[in-house]
């Protein structure tokens, strides 16, 4: 929650108000259609940027895109075995 001081000048008096804004941000995961995999990066994350229609959006920051091999390839480079990897993967993608 970010806190603003705002002076305003009312009949010569200096008044003083505490003005409180509620910042909120939204993460959203999403899982593509099988079509999206004849699509690149670029275009996938464009589309979006561009026509997703979210209530009380005010504008999209980031879009990424992230290929299911690479979360994969990442899981084992932290030491996790190749079928636990795998269905933590399947979990995430249901």
């Amino acid at each position: 929650m970010a806190k603003h001081i705002v002076y305003l000048k009312t009949a010569d008096y200096l008044v003083l108000r505490l003005v409180t804004f509620m910042v909120k941000k939204a993460h959203i995961t999403i899982n593509l259609l099988p079509e999206a995999s004849d699509a690149s990066v670029f275009q996938i994350e464009e589309k979006i940027r561009n026509e997703a229609a979210i209530p009380w959006c005010k504008n999209i920051e980031t879009v990424s895109v992230e290929d299911n091999d690479e979360s994969y390839r990442r899981l084992q480079k932290q030491g996790i075995p190749s079928n636990v990897a795998r269905n933590l993967l399947d979990l995430y993608t249901e």
